[in-house]
């Protein structure tokens, strides 16, 4: 069992009036900022936290409408989470960082480096990065579906949402203890004891209706920082059931002025940050230090 360490900072910060819900991961060393996806949570970055928060400074957020962060009754989309990167960068005072984004964290991190070059110095984007392989919400994947479905619903017990999870096939078999300290900050207790998921539904279900906003292949040309892109090779309910199909992640890396796409084949697009494997993180710890290596596939 892996020894989970403790976050140096866990509080609210005022950014402009919406009080968004930050969590940072070691004192010293350079600034890595961390954004998660859709329906997530600051929390499933805790094992990359664990394997680089010796060197660095290891910060993430709940975004507006997710877990401790307030949440407006309407106003989200990749754009305006963007502009509350940009903001809540202001206010901790970190003028330059290496931005890391997941899933729906990777289109925001994608948007915000194109747009604010000169405040990221090295771009990551796990499992995400090109358009979405869907248009509409009625086209998504039947993983994400399932996501959102969860949303809202109470349910009678902490202990019968996480069997619930854990009967996932794309992630019961993989369970461990950085998807318990993640599921312990996905959750709210109501006074009868059942429980139901933090996130705002209907910001969750304005984004789809948005996804267009964050334009992934406009914002490729701009981006001037080292690009690493880790892809999850894996499918969820089916083989080929991912988010980054492999065609679309080499066009991505194509046409990023400096990229470098590393692929890991029997990853999910939800293990690849869970700790499952140790390569993810040795690779994003390997680019921070050094940069972009020769070898562009694993």
């Amino acid at each position: 069992m892996p020894t989970l360490i403790e976050p140096v900072r866990d509080e609210l910060v005022a950014v402009g009036e919406l009080r968004l819900h930050v969590v940072q991961w070691g004192e010293a060393g350079p600034p890595v900022v961390c954004l998660h996806g859709l329906t997530a949570n600051a929390f499933c970055f805790q094992a990359l936290a664990d394997a680089l928060a010796t060197d660095y400074r290891v910060l993430a957020y709940d975004l507006r409408g997710r877990g401790r962060s307030e949440r407006p009754a309407q106003g989200y989309s990749v754009p305006i989470h963007a502009t509350d990167l940009d903001r809540l960068l202001t206010v901790l005072g970190l003028e330059r960082v290496a931005l890391l984004g997941h899933s729906l964290g990777a289109l925001i991190a994608l948007f915000y480096a194109a747009w604010r070059p000169e405040r990221v110095g090295k771009l990551i984007l796990v499992d995400a990065g090109a358009p979405l392989p869907w248009r509409t919400p009625e086209e998504q994947p039947a993983w994400l579906s399932a996501s959102i479905a969860r949303l809202g619903t109470p349910v009678a017990s902490f202990e019968e949402y996480r069997r619930r999870l854990q009967g996932l096939p794309f992630l019961g078999p993989w369970w461990n203890a950085y998807l318990d300290r993640y599921l312990e900050h996905d959750v709210e207790r109501l006074p009868d004891g059942s429980v139901r998921s933090r996130v705002f539904r209907e910001g969750v279900l304005e984004e789809g209706k948005r996804v267009e906003e964050a334009r992934p292949a406009d914002q490729w040309e701009h981006v001037q920082a080292p690009t690493l892109v880790l892809r999850a090779g894996a499918g969820m309910f089916a083989p080929d059931d991912q988010l980054l199909s492999r065609e679309a992640a080499r066009e991505l890396v194509a046409h990023l002025p400096q990229a470098q796409l590393i692929e890991f084949p029997t990853l999910n697009h939800y293990t690849i940050v869970f700790g499952i494997d140790p390569g993810p993180a040795q690779a994003i710890r390997a680019f921070l230090a050094g940069g972009l290596a020769a070898q562009s596939d694993r």
